[in-house]
């Protein structure tokens, strides 16, 4: 199969909910990133993560392949989205001659690492918010993430919505 076709480009979602795996999205397609996989590292996650995890805070794993760039999203977040933590890793695997697979683990283990940090030492430790460049373990990658009240957010967008004349009056 050629790394152009379009099944070889797209995205997966893995989440877990309480210890009960749940299947991946199907709406989408991926780069050798099996369902399997990305259950198992959420799962493991939200196990590591379970003592510090409050407000129903849960884990959730993304990854997506396009133009030779495959990126992880971990995203951190609590039920309602008033906590919405997506950070996000990319990296040209093929020029760092890591397989998908070993990418999207690398990331996946880089992500989880700063999240140890985040959660059980400094929570006042942020990345940037902006694509930026990393080297780890003479691998380089690019990371980004923020913390979003999506909840909030969708709010905002209504009341504005709500309060937009529909139309202009004479």
């Amino acid at each position: 199969m050629s790394s152009n076709s379009k099944k070889d480009q797209g995205s997966k979602t893995a989440n877990s909910k309480k210890n009960q795996p749940t299947k991946a999205s199907k709406d989408y397609t991926t780069y050798n990133i099996d369902d399997d996989f990305l259950l198992e590292m959420t799962d493991l996650m939200n196990t590591k993560y379970q003592s510090v995890l409050f407000g129903g805070k849960r884990f959730e794993i993304k990854t997506k392949y396009e133009y030779e760039i495959l990126t992880v999203s971990v995203i951190l977040s609590n039920p309602d989205k008033s906590y919405y933590y997506p950070v996000e890793a990319r990296i040209q695997n093929k020029k760092e001659e890591l397989s998908p697979l070993e990418a999207a683990a690398f990331l996946i283990d880089f992500i989880d690492l700063y999240f140890e940090e985040y959660l059980f030492e400094d929570e006042n430790l942020f990345i940037p918010i902006d694509w930026t460049p990393f080297t780890y373990d003479a691998v380089d990658f690019q990371l980004k993430g923020q913390i979003l009240n999506l909840k909030l957010e969708q709010q905002a967008d209504e009341l504005i919505k709500n309060n937009e004349p529909s139309s202009k009056k004479n």
